[in-house]
C-alpha cells in the first residue's frame, strides 16, 4: 500500500472514532435512548434484510388503519436515478482501476454494492412502513430513519401548509418538526428537492421523536408531504372528534397506550450473545489450528494475522447465518433456552444441570464410538493415525470449545433450522418427527462432507476413507442435531465439546500412556 492510501485509511479511521465518541457522549447524556452502536448494527441489518426480502407488501393488520406516504413521492424517481448512477459508476470505476490499483478497485466495488443495497433496503422499508392508526394513537415510522407516536388528544390543530423559501431562493428548514416524507431529508438539503408540503399537525405540547441512531428530538409539529393526504387527514380529524366525545377516565394522555410493540425481526440480545460466543470460539480455535495444521504458514500469515483474519471471517459468516437462523427460527421454533433465560433473567423451564450432565454423557459416548470406529477401520483402510500432530492438551481444550460453538452455530442452529424451514415451504403443515430427523440426518451428512478438506490434507482419500469420514462425522452430527432440536443449541454445543475433548485430548493422552 502506498503512503497516500495509508493516510486515507488513517483519516477515515480518525473520523469514525470522532463520530463514535460523539455518539457515546450523547448516549451517556441521555440524548440517545439505546446503545447507539447496537442501534447502528440493528439498522444496518434491517436495511440489508429489506433489500433482499420483504418486497411483498405486508398484509393489512386487523383494527389498524394504514396510510402510505411514499406513493407519488419524488423519492421513487430520485431513487431510480441514484441506483443507475451507482451501478454505472461502480462498473466503470472497477474496470478502470482494476489494472492500475486492484485494491482500490475492490474497495470501491464493495462500497458501491453496499450503497446499492442500502438504497434498495431504505426504499423498501419506506414502502412497508405506512402510517398506522391504532385506536386513538398514531404511529409514524419513516423507515428506520425516524419515528414519532402521538395520541389524538395531543393534537392542537391541523391546517394546510406549504414550503417556505428565503428571498435568496433557498428553502427554509424549520426546526423542531417531524417530516412525514419518503424523500430523505439529507437529499432535500443536498439537492434542494422536496415533495409538496400539504398539511401540518401542530401539537399541544412538545413531543419526543426518534431520529437517526435513536437520537431523541423534541418536535412541535408534524409536516405531511403525502401526495394524497386527505384520507389520512380525515381519519385524524375523525379520531380527534371521537376522542373529545369520549368520557376520559384520566386527564393525562399517554401516547404509548394501546400501541402494539413493534415486533423485532429477531431476538437481538440472543443474536449478539451467540455472535460474541462465536468470536470467542474463533479466537480459541485459532492457536489449535496453528499448532495442528500450521494454517498460518499455509496462508502465508503470521500467527496474529491469521487469528485476526479467522476471527473476522467467523464474525462475518456467523453474523449472517445467526441472523437467518433466528429469523426463520421464529417459524420453526429455535431452541436456545439457557441463553434466553439468562437474557430474560428468568428461571429456565428445563432442568439445566440434568441436561448438561446428559449432554456431556452423550457427547463423551459419541466420542468413544468415533474413536472405536476409527480404530476398527484404520487398519483395513491403511490409515496411519500417527501422522496426525495433536498439539498440547490445553490447546485441544481451546480447539474443542471453538469447534463446538462455531460448528454447532452453523450446522445445527442454522442448517437444521433452514432444512426444516424448507420442508415446511415445500409441504405445508406442522413440524413432524420425520421432518426433524430428515433435517438432522441431512445436516449430519453435510457436516461430514465439509470435513473432507481436513481429511484430505492428512490422508490420501479413497472411497472407503471418504465413506468412513462421513460415518465418523455423521455419528456426532446426528447426536448433536437431536440434542439441538429436543433440548437446545447450548446442549448440542456441550455435547460437541465433550466429544472433541474425548477425541482430541483424552484419547491422545491415553494412547501415549499405553
Amino acid at each position: 500500500m502506498d503512503t497516500q492510501f495509508i493516510i486515507s485509511i488513517i483519516l477515515l479511521v480518525t473520523i469514525f472514532e470522532v463520530f463514535a465518541v460523539i455518539l457515546f457522549v450523547k448516549y451517556r447524556r441521555g440524548n440517545i435512548e439505546e446503545n447507539p452502536f447496537i442501534t447502528v448494527v440493528r439498522k444496518e441489518w434491517m436495511i440489508l434484510f429489506y433489500s433482499f426480502f420483504k418486497w411483498k407488501p405486508k398484509k393489512k393488520e386487523p383494527h389498524v388503519q394504514m396510510f402510505h406516504y411514499h406513493k407519488g413521492s419524488l423519492y421513487f424517481w430520485l431513487f431510480l436515478a441514484l441506483l443507475h448512477e451507482q451501478v454505472i459508476e461502480g462498473i466503470v470505476f472497477h474496470i478502470y482501476l482494476k489494472e492500475v490499483d486492484p485494491l482500490r478497485a475492490n474497495i470501491l466495488l464493495v462500497l458501491h454494492v453496499y450503497s446499492i443495497l442500502y438504497m434498495l433496503g431504505d426504499y423498501n422499508l419506506v414502502r412497508n412502513n405506512p402510517i398506522k392508526i391504532i385506536k386513538n394513537n398514531f404511529i409514524l415510522n419513516i423507515g428506520v430513519r425516524r419515528s414519532l407516536t402521538f395520541h389524538a388528544g395531543e393534537v392542537e390543530t391541523i391546517q394546510p401548509a406549504k414550503t417556505h423559501y428565503h428571498k435568496s431562493g433557498g428553502m427554509v428548514h424549520e426546526k423542531n418538526v417531524f417530516h412525514v416524507a419518503a424523500l430523505p431529508r439529507v437529499l432535500t438539503r443536498i439537492f434542494g428537492v422536496t415533495d409538496e408540503l400539504k398539511y401540518e399537525i401542530i401539537f399541544k405540547k412538545p413531543l419526543m421523536a426518534r431520529g437517526y441512531f435513536g437520537q431523541k428530538k423534541v418536535v412541535n409539529k408534524a409536516l405531511i408531504y403525502m401526495d394524497d393526504p386527505q384520507p389520512f387527514i380525515d381519519a385524524l380529524r375523525t379520531k380527534i372528534e371521537e376522542y373529545h366525545n369520549e368520557v376520559e377516565l384520566s386527564s393525562e394522555v399517554d401516547s404509548t397506550a394501546y400501541i402494539k410493540k413493534r415486533e423485532s425481526l429477531i431476538d437481538w440480545k440472543a443474536y449478539f450473545t451467540l455472535l460474541i460466543l462465536n468470536v470467542l470460539g474463533a479466537l480459541a480455535i485459532s492457536p489449535y489450528a496453528i499448532a495442528r495444521e500450521q494454517l498460518n504458514e499455509v496462508m502465508g500469515l503470521s500467527k496474529w494475522s491469521f487469528t485476526l483474519f479467522y476471527a473476522l471471517q467467523v464474525l462475518l459468516e456467523a453474523g449472517i447465518l445467526l441472523f437467518l437462523a433466528l429469523w426463520i427460527g421464529k417459524k420453526t421454533g429455535v431452541k436456545i433456552p439457557v441463553i434466553e433465560s439468562f437474557i430474560d433473567k428468568s428461571k429456565p423451564a428445563i432442568p439445566v444441570k440434568k441436561r448438561i450432565l446428559q449432554s456431556s454423557l452423550y457427547g463423551s459416548l459419541a466420542g468413544i464410538v468415533i474413536i472405536l470406529f476409527s480404530l476398527l477401520v484404520s487398519e483395513p483402510l491403511g490409515v496411519d493415525d500417527s501422522s496426525i500432530n495433536e498439539p498440547a492438551w490445553w490447546l485441544g481444550i481451546l480447539g474443542s470449545f471453538g469447534a463446538a460453538v462455531n460448528e454447532e452455530s452453523v450446522f445445527r442452529l442454522f442448517l437444521v433450522t433452514f432444512i426444516i424451514w424448507l420442508l415446511l415451504k415445500v409441504k405445508k403443515g406442522i413440524i413432524t418427527p420425520f421432518k426433524k430427523w430428515f433435517a438432522i440426518c441431512a445436516s449430519a451428512l453435510i457436516f461430514g462432507i465439509m470435513h473432507y478438506s481436513m481429511a484430505a490434507s492428512n490422508f490420501e482419500m479413497t472411497i472407503g476413507l471418504f465413506v468412513s469420514m462421513l460415518i465418523i462425522n455423521g455419528i456426532g452430527g446426528i447426536v448433536f442435531g437431536a440434542l439441538y432440536l429436543y433440548a437446545g443449541i447450548e446442549f448440542a454445543m456441550i455435547a460437541h465439546f465433550t466429544a472433541d475433548i474425548t477425541i482430541h485430548v483424552i484419547g491422545p493422552v491415553l494412547a501415549n500412556l499405553i
